[in-house]
């Protein structure tokens, strides 16, 4: 998020795909599911069978549900869908702006009075307009880096309530830290990186030293925008911060939280999700057995 025709977030690529779980994960998740079983690792299937050819591993948030191929590229595959809505609608939107002569970037943008007027759609309208054409494509590469980690990490329905809790977390905050008017995509966009880092945190034991990969280059690159945001005057650091705990909490409650269960009665080990707020949460899957 920014104030007018402000430039603010630097795209910064990860070195890899981090929705793709590696060997030593596999491994290590090999390793309990024997552990619990007390058996051979014979006996614990579908655990890295298919690691090193069949490309990404996760479908909707559930590890080893989907052993297809994944091309990656935009607008053709549907495992990045809502990004690629989200891309397009932020293209759209600043089409409009700019036919209408900034007349929809009026009725949108953050301003402080108005929304205290009652104006309340002002608290998510900002996320989806930009101040100029360098705006929206720094914008539009953070989100096409970022935004497929965390579709292909989470499902589609976590990933936009994840978005939209993020972008309204930053006007939030904008609207409280900032009474300068503010608009830009970058408040929902560092909340797509907060949940991306809780995701891989909280599923540590599942991606091994993948999890500490992923967070290192999130820090860093955290660490290097809000650098840049502290020295600009025009960047609306509160929108950052807000967008980026409202991702990280919607993230927290929604999950997946993933836990290797034994249940009752049921010969196997299953992988479940349990996060606090279970509406979205993926089936159970069995990933060993007697």
């Amino acid at each position: 998020m920014s104030q007018p025709k402000a430039n603010i977030l630097r795209a910064n690529r990860l070195s890899s795909h981090p929705s793709f779980l590696p060997l030593h994960g596999l491994n290590k998740l090999r390793l309990k599911c024997r552990s619990a079983l007390g058996s051979s690792s014979a006996k614990c299937i579908a655990i890295g069978a298919t690691a090193a050819s069949t490309g990404p591993l996760f479908s909707g948030g559930v590890p080893f549900r989907n052993k297809n191929k994944s091309s990656g590229r935009p607008f053709s595959d549907p495992s990045r869908r809502i990004t690629d809505i989200l891309l397009a609608t932020n293209v759209l939107l600043f089409g409009l702006q700019v036919l209408t002569n900034q007349a929809v970037t009026l009725l949108g943008i953050k301003v402080n009075s108005l929304i205290i007027a009652g104006q309340y759609w002002r608290l998510l309208t900002p996320a989806f307009l930009h101040g100029n054409l360098i705006h929206l494509a720094v914008n539009s590469a953070s989100l096409n880096n970022l935004g497929p980690v965390l579709e292909a990490s989470t499902g589609p329905y976590r990933y936009v309530v994840v978005y939209l809790t993020a972008a309204l977390g930053g006007t939030i905050a904008s609207f409280l830290g900032s009474k300068a008017p503010s608009l830009g995509a970058s408040g929902a966009i560092f909340g797509v990186g907060g949940a991306i880092a809780v995701y891989f945190y909280r599923n540590k034991d599942i991606f091994g030293q993948k999890s500490d990969y992923v967070l290192n280059q999130l820090w860093r690159t955290l660490l290097i925008n809000l650098g840049y945001g502290m020295l600009n005057s025009r960047i609306d650091n509160w929108g950052h911060l807000g967008g980026m705990a409202g991702g990280a909490m919607a993230a927290y409650l929604l999950g997946p939280a993933y836990k290797l269960v034994k249940f009752p009665g049921n010969n196997g080990v299953w992988l479940v999700d349990k996060p606090p707020l279970p509406f979205l949460k993926d089936e159970s899957r069995q990933i060993g057995r007697r």
